[in-house]
């Protein structure tokens, strides 16, 4: 097994399950995939992270909402 796929297989093996709570922009819209379990109230939006770390989860979201248009 190559260096590339070990590595891999480890990320997944230790990714869990983090629910972040991220703002959601006011000019926020739903267009295509959305790769999280979410749900949102008002102005916040609790999100369904798979990550390694509570950090990651929440810089996942956060771009996510972010990037969005």
């Amino acid at each position: 097994m190559t260096n590339t796929i070990k590595q891999v297989l480890d990320r997944i093996k230790g990714l869990q399950q983090f629910v972040v709570q991220v703002p959601v922009p006011e000019e926020f819209r739903f267009t295509g995939a959305v790769p999280f379990d979410m749900e949102i109230a008002g102005s916040v939006a609790m999100v369904t992270v798979w990550a390694l770390t509570q950090e990651e989860a929440q810089t996942r979201a956060e771009e996510f909402f972010q990037n969005s248009p």
